[in-house]
């Protein structure tokens, strides 16, 4: 599979994974009220974002887009990270499910993307790299 479609792909899941985790299957208390449901909506939020960018980047298959979308999901990783830990946070309860297992996870989920992209943003350098090396040697 090429490049693209995989990056596609991967976000497409990746941002599914992320809007189910924070909307169905990881627990929060208080709903849109307190502060872990607006972390888990903040999240949600980031990861229509992240299928958004699955498009972008099926549409445009262009090296360039690329690099700025795959900088984007890079972005969008580390604020789904930062958001139920920094950002906005979960209840400060320490016994609360959204506290123990809720903001781990959204965590985790969000290196995973981050780490994704920042992979994908590499791998494009240095084969956009290697081509100019490769255009320069030939003329």
């Amino acid at each position: 599979m090429k490049q693209y479609k995989t990056f596609v792909v991967t976000n497409l899941i990746l941002g599914i994974l992320l809007i189910a985790l924070s909307r169905v299957v990881l627990p929060v208390c208080g709903g849109g009220a307190m502060r872990c449901g607006t972390s888990a909506t903040v999240d949600a939020a980031l990861g229509l974002a992240l299928l958004v960018i699955a498009v972008l980047a099926a549409g445009f298959p262009k090296k360039n887009v690329h690099l700025a979308l795959s900088a984007l999901a890079l972005v969008v990783g580390i604020f789904v990270s930062l958001v139920p830990t920094l950002i906005v946070g979960t209840c400060p309860h320490a016994h609360m499910a959204c506290h123990t297992i809720t903001a781990p996870v959204l965590a985790v989920t969000g290196v995973v993307i981050a780490l994704f992209a920042a992979v994908n943003l590499v791998y494009l350098k240095l084969r956009r790299r290697n081509e100019q090396y490769e255009l320069k040697s030939y003329s």
